[in-house]
């Protein structure tokens, strides 16, 4: 599963992970913004098409599988589930981007270095067990 057995069992090395996750996470979707696009479209057609390529460019296994380990070494808040893991990481860095032009409006322009940095935050002071932080 991992080459890094400390990253599931180092509450430091874990907490790096998650910055980097996310701040790679957005970096990749604001240089392809079409990716982001083309995954909001899938979403809202039911993954139609997305659902019969044999290429995943979403496959969370590893995700999950890390999450179960970080999990059971005492890394992750007891109260989560390590399935959501994936699908916060995923859904809070396109759901975010997909939202700002929708309420710069309201909010102003926001720098990425910010976003990032805010969420990274978020992430891991939502999963990562209180007293490690």
């Amino acid at each position: 599963m991992l080459k890094n057995r400390s990253l599931v069992t180092d509450p430091a090395v874990f907490q790096q992970f998650l910055e980097t996750l996310t701040r790679e996470t957005y970096e990749f979707l604001l240089e392809n913004p079409r990716y982001l696009k083309i995954m909001f479209w899938e979403a809202a057609e039911d993954w139609k098409t997305w659902n019969q390529i044999t290429y995943r460019p979403d496959d969370i296994t590893q995700l999950h599988e890390l999450a179960v380990a970080a999990k059971q070494n005492g890394i992750l808040r007891q109260d989560f589930d390590p399935a959501i893991f994936p699908l916060l990481i995923i859904n809070v860095t396109t759901t975010t981007l997909q939202s700002l032009s929708r309420y710069e409006n309201v909010l102003g322009k926001l720098e990425s270095h910010q976003l990032i940095d805010q969420t990274a935050k978020f992430v891991i002071h939502g999963i990562m067990e209180p007293s490690l932080l």
